[in-house]
């Protein structure tokens, strides 16, 4: 018989609008089959940083590898969890079960099913250390998996959280339609200034609508925003977009889907960076890992971090 690690498995059972017990029920199945000893928490209303940080400092992982299942969501939770621990390097695991699974998306796993990326992580030797993006905010250190936006894709996402309808394209596995439903606030988002430090160097945009920071390709349930982003690589991608006309934004549009040449604008500034500082000083919509940050202006210090994964 295989001798195979022991396994913690932190599921978000509410995620996906509850898709992911079925995902579980699968994990479950196979583990049996496997002999494989695991144990279930499931994550509270209120997320799993505190479950996770308070199973690491209890020393309740000894011995076995926490398998986080759910979305973005969860998943950023657990590792500021993690993060926030008494021991901040402990290896995590990932089988996606959300909506939008972008992280999964920049790891691609997407392209396996949830069995095969059980066994991958059963027969896994040694982790991979994976770039998260660091962000102080009102001097409060959070870490990001996929992205931090200013603007018109946080007004989406805000709304789009809110709308009556996700539940609904959850259940058919349409995640890109809850934001799609949201297009109307393309054209309503009016520009603003963003200021970027840089070491000594200072920047000012004026005409911005759109500000990402991302650690790997994927926003909004697989659009590839930065096609060329690599969470295996130390540093983030920032892309701002000026404020465009229809005719404009149909054009990046389809390059986006297409062949990736919307970078080549001279409406949208991108740029490699690792450490910097963003302000934004007009009031508008902040979105971290999708979740929601409010309708305030900002100060934002950015670095990188890393992050273990059994993979």
């Amino acid at each position: 018989m295989t001798n195979y690690p022991t396994l913690t498995i932190i599921i978000n059972q509410h995620a996906a609008s509850g898709h992911s017990k079925n995902i579980l029920r699968r994990v479950i199945k196979y583990l049996k089959k496997e002999h494989v000893i695991y144990h279930i928490c499931s994550t509270p209303k209120d997320g799993a940083q505190k479950l996770v940080r308070d199973l690491i400092n209890n020393q309740e992982l000894d011995h076995s590898i926490p398998v986080i299942m759910g979305g973005d969501g969860t998943i950023n939770q657990a590792i500021n969890g993690v993060k926030d621990s008494q021991f901040p390097q402990t290896a995590l695991a990932y089988i996606p079960a959300g909506s939008g699974n972008d992280f999964a998306n920049g790891l691609a796993l997407s392209n396996y099913h949830e069995i095969e990326i059980l066994q991958r992580i059963l027969t896994a030797v040694i982790p991979k250390k994976i770039n998260l993006g660091q962000v102080e905010i009102n001097q409060q250190r959070h870490f990001f998996i996929n992205n931090l936006g200013i603007g018109m894709d946080a007004d989406m996402a805000h709304f789009a959280n809110q709308s009556r309808l996700k539940p609904f394209f959850n259940h058919l596995h349409l995640n890109k339609l809850i934001y799609l439903s949201q297009i109307n606030k393309v054209f309503k988002q009016g520009p603003f200034q963003v200021k970027i430090q840089i070491g000594q160097q200072h920047f000012n945009f004026e005409k911005i609508v759109l500000c990402i920071i991302a650690n790997h390709p994927f926003i909004g349930s697989g659009i590839p925003i930065l096609p060329a982003a690599s969470p295996y690589e130390n540093n983030l991608d920032l892309v701002m977009a000026d404020q465009l006309n229809i005719v404009q934004i149909a054009d990046l549009v389809h390059k986006i889907l297409t062949n990736g040449q919307h970078l080549q604008s001279p409406l949208v500034h991108h740029y490699q960076l690792h450490n910097f500082s963003l302000t934004v000083t007009s009031n508008e919509y902040g979105q971290m890992d999708g979740e929601d940050l409010g309708n305030h202006k900002f100060h934002l210090d950015f670095s990188t971090s890393s992050q273990q994964f059994w993979l």
